[in-house]
């Protein structure tokens, strides 16, 4: 019910900024109509020399005057509105499961949870941009499930909301508000990305949103930008230390560029030693509530006509989130290759790589257990993620297992593209995720293996 009153609120909301813009773009065709009659009007005057003509001029031009400023007062001027939906269906080996994946959560108190196959596809959202007069610019991104906030603030509808204000001139600005991170080359929204599902960095290592405020500075063909806030939550009442987030990039020339970013400071730990379940949220909480995380990524690409190239070398240090109580480390590296094979067609292929050995492994982002009964989570122990493969080896079965060492995940991942027309692609994936040591769980025999495959599709129609 909580949900369903949230989602009515935000349609109440967005649907009269629609139909504003839908209003702002008819306001706008009919002053360029009126624009022109004028020109018209005023080279037949320049030709005959009538006095009507010219009185008809003038009228028209007062005429379009208003139009303009009644357009600015309604607020419509700057204003650009964009969206999109994207159902999704999801065919998964070891789940069993074979569903459609729109517009669900991804909190536990929906009784799902973030995974690889239930990640940012399978939603919607309003973008709203407006740009005022001296250059300073408003974003408000509203997406009803699976927002950068829903998982970490539980009904956000708020995915991104900033602010950016020139200070000495156009290319230094002040930012503020509530951020998607900066790393690596690839981006949440489906619109901006050619494949369904992320690479593994995106999942499982690279830090979700920063609320909080910095700079950003463009200096020809490089670009800085940094921001001091929370991580992954709009306030932190657990610790005064702030992160640290940053970017640069540089545009070597016109086909290809590259980029590093990095992230210091006090983050949520993982589950660690001594975590305990939570009943109210079904949820496990580490002990230790905040620990030190240290994340670097350095990316670039080369896009040219139907060629698309890119890739990311990603590292980390989270203290005291590994699955033995210890501090979890990660090194890897993602590389992503498309091409166009007609204006419509193209073919992707990606390629993942993570080493997460040291201490059972863990990122930032695994939040699933060790479990073969997901209906009786207090049965279950805080040792691994068996849902997207992290952990020590969970199979119980072999008794020369490691507790101290985690899996090193690999993903490769084939994907086409079809753009039904300007507005619409139809996006087909098929993935296969492994590990060297058996963490994934099969849900039909409860037995622990290497590997899972899925398969996807999905229909991206933005406006």
């Amino acid at each position: 019910m909580f949900s369903t009153r949230k989602l009515v609120l935000a349609v109440a909301c967005v649907f009269p900024l629609l139909a504003s813009a839908q209003d702002n773009s008819a306001i706008k065709q009919e002053l360029d109509a009126l624009k022109e009659k004028i020109k018209q009007l005023e080279s037949s005057m320049q030709k005959s020399g009538n006095a009507d003509s010219q009185a008809e001029a003038d009228r028209v031009r007062v005429k379009v005057e208003s139009l303009e400023d009644d357009r600015e007062a309604m607020g419509f001027k700057g204003l650009k509105v964009s969206g999109f939906v994207d159902p999704t269906y999801i065919y998964n080996k070891n789940a069993n499961t074979s569903s459609f994946v729109f517009m669900n959560g991804f909190t536990s108190q929906t009784g799902e949870i973030y995974t690889y196959d239930n990640a940012y596809f399978g939603t919607a959202l309003v973008r709203m941009e407006k740009e005022l007069d001296g250059g300073s610019k408003m974003l408000l991104e509203i997406m009803p499930h699976k927002s950068y906030g829903s998982s970490f603030n539980l009904g956000s509808l708020i995915n991104q909301a900033t602010i950016t204000i020139p200070l000495t001139s156009s290319r230094f600005k002040f930012i503020a508000g509530q951020f998607g991170s900066w790393p690596g080359y690839e981006y949440q929204l489906p619109t901006a990305k050619k494949t369904i599902t992320n690479n593994l960095f995106f999942d499982f290592t690279e830090p979700t949103f920063i609320t909080g405020a910095g700079l950003d500075y463009t200096d020809g063909k490089w670009i800085y930008k940094g921001i001091v806030g929370n991580l992954n939550s709009g306030r932190d009442n657990v610790t005064r230390a702030p992160v640290v987030h940053y970017r640069v990039d540089y545009s070597k020339g016109e086909f290809n560029g590259f980029g590093f970013s990095g992230l210091h400071g006090q983050a949520p730990a993982n589950f660690g030693a001594g975590a305990s379940f939570d009943p109210a949220t079904a949820t496990f909480v580490a002990a230790d509530s905040r620990s030190h995380f240290d994340y670097f990524e350095a990316d670039g690409y080369f896009i040219r006509g139907d060629v698309t190239l890119q890739g990311q070398l990603d590292f980390g240090r989270h203290k005291k989130a590994a699955f033995n109580g210890g501090d979890s480390q990660w090194a890897g590296i993602s590389l992503l290759g498309a091409y166009k094979f007609t204006p419509r067609v193209e073919g992707i292929l990606r390629a993942d790589y993570i080493d997460n050995h040291k201490n059972g492994g863990g990122t930032p982002n695994v939040g699933l257990i060790s479990c073969a009964d997901p209906a009786n989570l207090t049965s279950c122990a805080a040792t691994g993620d068996s849902a997207n493969g992290f952990g020590p080896d969970l199979s119980g079965t072999n008794p020369d297992a490691d507790p101290n060492r985690g899996a090193k995940r690999t993903a490769l991942t084939l994907g086409m593209n079809y753009n039904w027309n300007q507005n619409t692609i139809l996006k087909f994936e098929l993935r296969h995720d492994r590990a060297d040591l058996p963490v994934f769980l099969e849900s039909k025999t409860g037995n622990f293996n290497k590997s899972n495959t899925i398969f996807g599709a999905s229909t991206v129609m933005s406006f």
